[in-house]
Order: structure tokens, then C-alpha cells, then sequence
């Protein structure tokens, strides 16, 4: 094994121990992003914490475009972190994605690791591959011919059905594969394309999430998140805001009770000071100044992902103060009252402005602002009145440091404006770039702004259907603009994509199986 990979080995810390494990069923699991991201995902750590619990299941990770030091594999095969493995030699190459514009990522790592990225063009003794996560949840079609079978919803109440049905049959012989897809398309939540069912394909929910541990399995200083023990705090959000997908991929909502939190943050208290709350809606826990307080009173240094103005309380900023947390992440979105009605966002500036105080008073010193851009109706003016949101902030709190993230509106699959038409990414980008020479020119704020090339690609891949396979192959490892050009080489066009869309969707028809249960 390469000395870099042991260096990265020896820097983790498996909170719940290394398994024993006799590798009858060997698993890959490949995240199709860099080993900083991917061990910052719950989802990756939830899986394989799961998966090694069961003795039969040998389970390795792998990450593309790489590990730190690594770059592209030395010899062209993408391996397993654990043992050096190439992916073609695992019987299972189980992926999970929370961001379509990854999916460009998994024809390339595919290949690498040995493997026919098309499902009809792998051999016979290939590995099984199935992909699973929020964005393939969303819409699985464009995936769909890399895949054996996708996965819709959250994997814990299924996840025994899916290993047993693996481990009853020879993956290696045709017959045996076959008898095992047939198996996983008769399980809740599995879409298996190959094989013709009876609809519906249903999203499966877990209902008590005190039932199974999400948190970090694996602790490394690696991460985008150094040594950070994450907490899932609940599944799912009550607010109403009309692009969100957790609300409704995640319907309905649950929270974790405040004891199993708890519980899960002293055992991270034994390997690290720094606890991560994490969900949707952390703010909106019923007792989540209580939880922060307690957490620190242990000894503790707590922090949250962003959260909503109105979850800001005196109780909750103190608490976070005195684990050393220094900012507050909050999520304006627009800074034009009709724009925040269009997009179901009521996170007004009195609002943002209090929080905001409660945080100084608390003794933060940092604010993350995010805003987007590309809203239905939104005009030059109405998208520069951030600058003006801004700089009324920046003046009422002139100690503080302002960082301001602007991203572009992505249409997601079930969610109130999927099928809006969203504006051509030359006129989000000519918007971006006005509204940062205003923010230049009267704040003194960081600002980040995404890219609307990308996310134009990202809204393409998330409307689309089957047709994209060959887009996201021929594409797989550039940029936008050789999407573009694949696109336009299938006889497809981005600014149909971009229109508004009528008509049957993707995400409601899998197959001859409708997705149920995501719209709640």
C-alpha cells in the first residue's frame, strides 16, 4: 500500500471500533467526490457503520477524483482506501449522492476502478452497482443505465433486506445475479430497471430516527470538517419554502429526541471536543438550546449548520459561543419581498437583523449570509437590492465580518417551482457580476459566488430523463461547456431544459412505475 493512504488510515479514528468482518459479501463504497467531501457526508458514514455492522459484509471506501496526495489513480485503477482493492474485484459497488453535478463524476470512477461505466455492457462477473442517495432520489432516471439498481429514500429499514438478498445467491454466475435483482425490486424503495414491476416504486422513510445512529463513524482531521463529530439532529423541515427539496424527499418531519443526541455526543466526546449538529432544520428542534447548553457543559465545542433568523435565541448563541463557535450562517435568500413570497422564504431583514444582534450580543463575531439569484421574476434591480440588504447590515453591525455566498435557483424535482423556467446562464452570470462590483463597491464583505454555467448544468441533470446517460458519459470529468457540447451531439438543447416544463417528468414516471411518496 502506498505510504500516503497509510498516513491517511493512521490519522482516523473509528468511533465504533474497526469490524471484523469475513468478506462474504465484499462492498465499495464509492462517494463520487474528493475524501475531504465525502467524510464530511453523513450519508457515507450512516452506510458504512450499517454495512460493517453485519460480520458477512466486508465493506471499503473509495473517492473520485481522489484522496489527499493522490490525484488520478498511478496505475489508471481507482482503489479502495482500506486494502488497495481495485472496484472491479468487490461484489458490490454501492454509491450515494447528495449533488447531481457528482453523477459527472461516476462514469470516469467507474471506469477506473476497472468497471463498465453502462449497466449493459458490464460482464457478467462485474461488480452489482447500485446508487442511492437525496439526489437519486429526487430523479433516478438520468442514472438509471449506469446502475443495476437506484435506491429511493433513506436506507435503514432495508438495508438487512438488501444484504440478505445479496448473500442468497452466486453474484457470479448470470443466474445468480438476476435471482438477486429480483430479490432487491421486490424490497421497498429499490428501482431495478432490468426488472418489470408492479407500481409504485415506493420512498422508504424510516419513522423513528432514534432507531439508528447517524452520525460520524470515522473521525479525521482530513475532512471538511476536521475532527468533527457530526449529530443528526431530525429528517425533513416544516417551513415552506417552495424550492426546497429536504422538505419534501424528507417528508415527514422527525426529530431525534433530545436524550439520543445527547447520548450520540458523549461518545463523540471521547474522541474529540468538536460536535457538529446537523439537519435541515436544527433550529427548529424543540429543545435545541437545551441540547447545545448541555453539550458544552460536558466539555464540548458545538456548532450547527445554517439556521433559520427566527431559531436564533439568547440560550442557543451562548451556548455556541462558549464552545468557541465565532458565526452565524443564515439564509436571506433574496432581499425583494415579492421575490421572497414567489420562492415561500419568509426571512425578512427585521429578522435577519435580530438574529443577527442576539448572535453579537453572544459575543460572535462572523455572519455567512446566502443568497440566490435566477428567481422567476426577478429583475437586475430586485437582484441588486442585496447590495443594499448588505450594506444596511454591515453598517448596523460594523464590528462583525460579513461573508455573503451567492448561488443560482436550481430547480429541484418535486418541489413547488420544478417546472419553472429558469433564465439562460448568460444572463445569471451578467447578474452575478453586476451585483458583485456593487457589493465591491459598497461593503467590505467576502463575497463567493457560484458559478451559473454549473448550475444551469445542474437543473439539466436533475429535469432530465434517460436521454442524459450518454450527456453525463461523453462529459464526465470536464466542464460545462463540453456538457453543452455532449448535449448538443445527442441533438439535445440546454435552453429546453431551461424552459418551462410541461408534460409527464422524469421523476414521475420510473419506468412504467410511478415515485410515490416523495410529495407528501
Amino acid at each position: 500500500m502506498p505510504a500516503y493512504r497509510r498516513e491517511i488510515l493512521a490519522d482516523e479514528v473509528h468511533v465504533h471500533g474497526e469490524a471484523a468482518a469475513t468478506g462474504r459479501l465484499r462492498v465499495a463504497l464509492l462517494f463520487p467526490n474528493d475524501y475531504a467531501v465525502g467524510m464530511a457526508n453523513l450519508a457515507l458514514h450512516g452506510l458504512h457503520h450499517l454495512l460493517s455492522a453485519r460480520p458477512e459484509v466486508l465493506c471499503e471506501r473509495a473517492f473520485y477524483p481522489g484522496i489527499p496526495e493522490d490525484g488520478r489513480p498511478r496505475d489508471g485503477t481507482l482503489r479502495s482506501l482500506e486494502h488497495d482493492t481495485a472496484l472491479g474485484a468487490f461484489d458490490l459497488i454501492a454509491i450515494t449522492s447528495s449533488f447531481e453535478l457528482d453523477w459527472l463524476n461516476i462514469p470516469t470512477a467507474l471506469r477506473d476502478g476497472g468497471v463498465a461505466p453502462l449497466a449493459d455492457e458490464r460482464s457478467a462477473d462485474a461488480p452489482l452497482i447500485i446508487i442511492g442517495g437525496p439526489a437519486v432520489t429526487s430523479n433516478p432516471e438520468p442514472l438509471a443505465p449506469f446502475a443495476d439498481a437506484l435506491f429511493a429514500g433513506e436506507v435503514e429499514p432495508v438495508l438487512d433486506a438488501l444484504i440478505d438478498a445479496l448473500l442468497a445467491e452466486d453474484l457470479t454466475e448470470p443466474a445468480g445475479r438476476r435471482a438477486a435483482l429480483e430479490r432487491l425490486a421486490a424490497i421497498p424503495g429499490f428501482y431495478v430497471p432490468s426488472v418489470a414491476r408492479e407500481p409504485p416504486v415506493e420512498r422508504v422513510a424510516l419513522d423513528d430516527l432514534n432507531a439508528a445512529s447517524t452520525t460520524t463513524a470515522i473521525l479525521t482531521p482530513r475532512s471538511e470538517f476536521p475532527n468533527t463529530f457530526l449529530v443528526e439532529t431530525g429528517r425533513g423541515c416544516p417551513r415552506g419554502c417552495r424550492f426546497c427539496l429536504a422538505r419534501r424527499i424528507y417528508h415527514p418531519v422527525r426529530t431525534r429526541s433530545a436524550e439520543n443526541i445527547l447520548d450520540s455526543a458523549r461518545l463523540g466526546l471521547r474522541f474529540t471536543d468538536r460536535i457538529g449538529l446537523v439537519g435541515a432544520a436544527v433550529a427548529d428542534h424543540p429543545r435545541i438550546d437545551a441540547i447545545a447548553a448541555e453539550i458544552v457543559a460536558m466539555g464540548g465545542r458545538v456548532s450547527t449548520s445554517s439556521l433559520r433568523a427566527e431559531g436564533v435565541t439568547p440560550e442557543l448563541t451562548a451556548a455556541l459561543a462558549a464552545g468557541g463557535q465565532r458565526s452565524i450562517t443564515l439564509a436571506p435568500e433574496t432581499a425583494d419581498a415579492e421575490l421572497a413570497r414567489v420562492i415561500g422564504k419568509g426571512m425578512n431583514y427585521e429578522a435577519v437583523r435580530a438574529a443577527i444582534a442576539t448572535a453579537s450580543e453572544a459575543g460572535l463575531t462572523q455572519v455567512k449570509l446566502y443568497f440566490m439569484v435566477g428567481i422567476p421574476g426577478e429583475t437586475d434591480e430586485a437582484a441588486l437590492q442585496i447590495a443594499d440588504y448588505v450594506d444596511r447590515l454591515e453598517c448596523e453591525f460594523s464590528s462583525l465580518r460579513f461573508t455573503v455566498a451567492i448561488g443560482t435557483l436550481v430547480p429541484k424535482p418535486h418541489t413547488q417551482l420544478a417546472r419553472v423556467a429558469v433564465p439562460d446562464p448568460g444572463t445569471v452570470r451578467r447578474r452575478l457580476k453586476k451585483l458583485r462590483r456593487a457589493l465591491d463597491s459598497r461593503t467590505r464583505v467576502r463575497v463567493r459566488i457560484s458559478s451559473a454555467r454549473w448550475g444551469a448544468v445542474q437543473a439539466v441533470l436533475g429535469r432530465g430523463g434517460r436521454e442524459l446517460a450518454p450527456v453525463i458519459a461523453a462529459a464526465a470529468g470536464g466542464g460545462p461547456g463540453d456538457f453543452a457540447r455532449a448535449l448538443q451531439a445527442e441533438g439535445l438543447s440546454l435552453e429546453d431544459y431551461l424552459a418551462e416544463q410541461t408534460g409527464p417528468a422524469p421523476w414521475e414516471v420510473v419506468g412504467e412505475c410511478t415515485l410515490l411518496g416523495v410529495d407528501g
